[in-house]
């Protein structure tokens, strides 16, 4: 009898969730749109105490490694400073001559080292809108709090972003990996249709 012809079947990698291709999908078809909507939700997350952390990982999952990190310092520091402004215009700047003791220790270093006060507040507190209402009530310039916000989240940002593209390429959900299991499957589905021809010609022979 004859046999039919053996399949060598491509390794696949672990399949991404339907949602996961979804995402990328939706984000590729709203084009401009898309990054118009991100570049707003993420502006306005540090006034809305909306959890950055979350445009964060949308921005490496949408458009990958280097792109949503570049996303991440350019829109983290504007959404601060949108936070920082709209909070200084309505309150103005009430902790400058504030009584408080705790205050007072809070910002004792304000006055004589902004930036690096800010710098440190970042690096100990990241993206915490509660530093930006903080600092819009104190008498910190809006250019020393704008340096010392963008210098401090430049480490911190960089490590998240690190260990959140190792997570998504870990769970198969990057946008490259999903192109490469669609090429495997059309590949595999097209060897799959060549097995059937060929299982059909020979038991044409055969009979």
């Amino acid at each position: 009898m004859p046999h039919s012809p053996s399949l060598t079947l491509p390794s696949l990698p672990p399949r991404p969730p339907e949602n996961t291709s979804q995402v990328h999908k939706a984000i590729d078809k709203a084009g401009y749109l898309g990054i118009a909507l991100y570049i707003l939700g993420f502006g306005l997350s540090e006034l809305l105490h909306l959890p950055a952390m979350v445009f964060v990982v949308a921005g490496v999952l949408c458009w990958g490694h280097f792109k949503g990190w570049l996303l991440a310092l350019i829109m983290a520091p504007l959404s601060c400073c949108l936070s920082f402004l709209v909070v200084r215009k309505i309150g103005g700047q009430v902790l400058a001559d504030s009584q408080w003791s705790f205050v007072q220790k809070l910002m004792a270093k304000l006055d004589e080292y902004p930036v690096r006060t800010v710098v440190t507040l970042r690096l100990c507190f990241f993206l915490a809108p509660a530093i930006n209402y903080v600092l819009a009530l104190s008498s910190i310039s809006f250019k020393n709090f704008f340096v010392g916000t963008a210098a401090g989240l430049v480490g911190p940002l960089t490590i998240a972003v690190f260990f959140i593209d190792r997570l998504i390429v870990y769970m198969g959900w990057s946008k490259v990996q999903n192109a490469e299991i669609g090429a495997a499957l059309h590949e595999l589905g097209d060897e799959f249709e060549f097995g059937a021809m060929g299982g059909r010609h020979g038991r044409g022979a055969f009979f």
